[in-house]
């Protein structure tokens, strides 16, 4: 048998190079043309909905009000948006970078056990809005009076969570500030202690069991212009910082760092290309 050429697996090693480039080339066209963001999130796989039921009922969809201004306080009723896919999918809300939207629900909480509960609102990347105001009102069935777990109209809740009172229907408002523009999917929901997250759906259709996973509220937020910061331009009673606390603006040291994670990474590669040659000129001396 004649002795092999040898050329067989050096074209193999060469051709390994040219495969991996191809591939992340499409992986990465894929990115370009299909991004993530503009998908829309329609149903939620991960949200066990039998337990979700037994603890939270949405009656209605949300409504999410534009307010074109950059300005506080928001006046009017702003532009409404029912939040519920149609015949032509999730309705689109047009809107400039530091306009805000006022996002109106209604939930009752159904469950046996008084426990803590939170608001919260959700994108695929969740960097496109900045909440500047959460605000509960808590109503119990009649003929049960107020009591000091649920009493108050409209309270502010600032940053902490609120009980869940069993049996009470829960009024909520969350106030976003568009802050990057993107073109991204929003929903809205409720976290329950002990059980998770669930977000803002229609009820069961009168099933037992696992119910069919439904379709969520939400819609489609388009928004243009600079990246604003979320206090960009806002007075804040009795606040230091009075609109010019920076939260995107990239700092030096971080820019710096980033930049010497990509020469970490060149250089590593270098390093392994060149070992690569090296064994393969070792391998073919021997």
């Amino acid at each position: 048998m004649p002795p092999s050429s040898g050329k067989g697996g050096g074209e193999t090693v060469r051709a390994l190079p040219i495969a991996v480039t191809i591939v992340l080339g499409v992986v990465l066209l894929g990115f370009l043309v299909f991004p993530g963001g503009v998908r829309a999130h329609e149903q939620e796989t991960s949200v066990d909905w039998e337990v979700a039921y037994a603890n939270i009922r949405v009656p209605s969809a949300p409504i999410y009000a534009h307010y074109a201004t950059q300005t506080l306080p928001l006046t009017g009723s702003g532009t409404p948006t029912t939040a519920i896919m149609g015949s032509q999918g999730y309705p689109t809300i047009s809107l400039n970078t530091g306009e805000f939207l006022v996002i109106r629900w209604t939930f009752n909480y159904v469950a046996v056990n008084a426990v803590r509960g939170d608001l919260f609102w959700i994108t695929r990347l969740g960097l496109d809005f900045a909440t500047i105001g959460r605000y509960v009102t808590c109503t119990l069935p009649a003929p049960e009076p107020p009591t000091a777990d649920c009493t108050g109209t409209n309270a502010w809740i600032g940053s902490s969570s609120f009980l869940l009172v069993p049996g009470a229907r829960y009024d909520v408002t969350l106030v976003l500030r568009s802050i990057q523009p993107t073109f991204r999917h929003l929903h809205v929901g409720v976290s329950v202690q002990n059980v998770g997250n669930i977000p803002a759906a229609p009820g069961p259709a009168g099933v037992t069991g696992n119910p069919p996973i439904p379709v969520l509220y939400g819609a489609f937020t388009d928004a243009n212009g600079p990246v604003v910061e979320p206090l960009q331009g806002l007075t804040i009673g009795r606040s230091p910082f009075q609109g010019t606390f920076l939260l995107l603006t990239p700092w030096p040291w971080a820019v710096g760092g980033f930049v010497a994670q990509v020469l970490m990474g060149l250089v590593f590669i270098g390093i392994m290309f060149w070992y690569g040659r090296w064994e393969q000129k070792r391998g073919a001396r021997g």
